[in-house]
């Protein structure tokens, strides 16, 4: 089963995701330049909302260089007496025994405090945590141990290979599940993405960015004195734009061990932040929460999920009084006819939310529109049920 979401959105002047210039993102399709949102930026701000934890009712994983401090204080908490030294020093053998990464950097103190710095790993991890609780149980057995006169020490490298044998493509939090894990030291810990999420771009040309020139004024200049404090550029742009994201329900279960609650779960959480959450990108500047002006889903039994980009090879053009947006829905669903109707293998199940109303030239997404969000993610979670 592949779930298959698509929305038409719009967003006023904003600058959501910059390139290294400052600039909005943009690519070249169809002929044109378009504007353009990374799913990287799509994909951490869905992962990381209030509407994404919420609703998935489960802790989310974490990214960090910083797993020894994070995991050696999550230790401390437990156990007060364990010092730092101690609680570092074994993470760091944890981690090199495990291959998270090489070796990271040898303990030191900050020189303007007495706090242990250092212990960093070379590239970002991605860790549950439950896989965190995990080791600092381990480790406060192990601290236990050592306090004593007689009793047998617990061996980390034993312990080591089994934590590694029972995480392998698997784990317990649901962002890791769907957008995957990689590490080239140890590929037996990595996780393939059962989610896929592509780079939102505009459905018609946007040829260059915009810019706002500002001026800020300094509260203490004399009243005798002209001028600005300081001046500054912000680029900007507005379109409306086509996004798509697709999730292998089997990979999914797999990923989450076999976790079928869980899973639907996710995909239901996972609808609700593809339609709520955007990237935060000068949000203060431009306030730009819009929800979307369309959306589609579809759950495909043994089939391919598919994009719907192609729609907009041909860049929209605007009608009079029309904006971009209807005639976008417009060629979604004239272009979602010419498709299915070829290339249709199985039968899917199918919702639209389509609050604004648009015509739709399709007598199926017509019939398979629904009356809000909750509705339009049941679809899919109901689908689910035997796949």
């Amino acid at each position: 089963m592949i779930i298959e979401l698509h929305a038409i959105q719009t967003f006023a002047p904003s600058n959501l995701n910059r390139d290294d210039t400052g600039n909005p993102k943009e690519a070249l399709f169809g002929g044109v330049r378009r504007a353009r949102i990374s799913s990287q930026s799509a994909k951490r701000a869905m992962r990381v909302s209030d509407v994404f934890a919420q609703a998935v009712n489960a802790p989310i994983g974490i990214r960090t260089k910083k797993l020894v401090a994070h995991a050696a204080k999550r230790l401390q908490e437990q156990n007060s007496e364990i010092t730092d030294e101690w609680a570092m020093e074994n993470m760091i053998d944890f981690i090199t025994r495990a291959k998270y990464d090489k070796k990271p950097d040898e303990l030191k103190r900050d020189e303007d405090s007495d706090e242990l710095g250092g212990g960093e790993t070379r590239i970002l991890l991605y860790i549950s945590e439950k896989e965190i609780d995990e080791i600092a149980q381990f480790l406060q057995e192990l601290w236990e141990v050592e306090q004593q006169i007689f009793g047998e020490k617990p061996d980390i490298g034993k312990f080591t290979r089994q934590f590694v044998k029972k995480l392998a493509k698997r784990t317990s939090a649901p962002d890791i599940a769907l957008f995957g894990r990689m590490l080239a030291d140890n590929p037996e810990l990595n996780i393939a993405a059962a989610c896929q999420v592509a780079h939102a771009i505009s459905t018609h040309e946007v040829n260059t960015a915009e810019f706002d020139y500002f001026t800020a004024v300094d509260d203490f200049m004399p009243e005798d004195t002209s001028g600005a404090g300081m001046l500054g550029l912000v680029a900007f742009n507005s379109a409306t734009y086509y996004r798509c994201a697709r999730i292998d329900w089997e990979q999914l279960v797999l990923n989450l061990s076999g976790d079928t609650d869980l899973a639907k779960q996710t995909v239901g959480a996972f609808m609700q932040a593809f339609a709520c959450v955007v990237p935060s990108g000068m949000q203060n500047s431009f306030v730009n929460k819009h929800l979307p002006d369309f959306l589609l889903a579809v759950a495909r039994p043994n089939n391919d999920g598919q994009s719907l980009a192609n729609a907009f090879e041909r860049p929209v053009r605007v009608n009079q009084d029309s904006g971009y947006a209807a005639p976008s829905v417009k060629k979604l669903a004239e272009y979602w006819e010419q498709v299915e109707s070829c290339f249709r293998l199985s039968e899917p199940t199918v919702a639209v939310l389509n609050p604004r109303g648009y015509e739709l030239d399709s007598d199926e997404l017509a019939q398979a529109t629904v009356v809000n969000l909750g509705e339009w993610a049941a679809a899919m979670t109901n689908a689910l049920d035997g796949a």
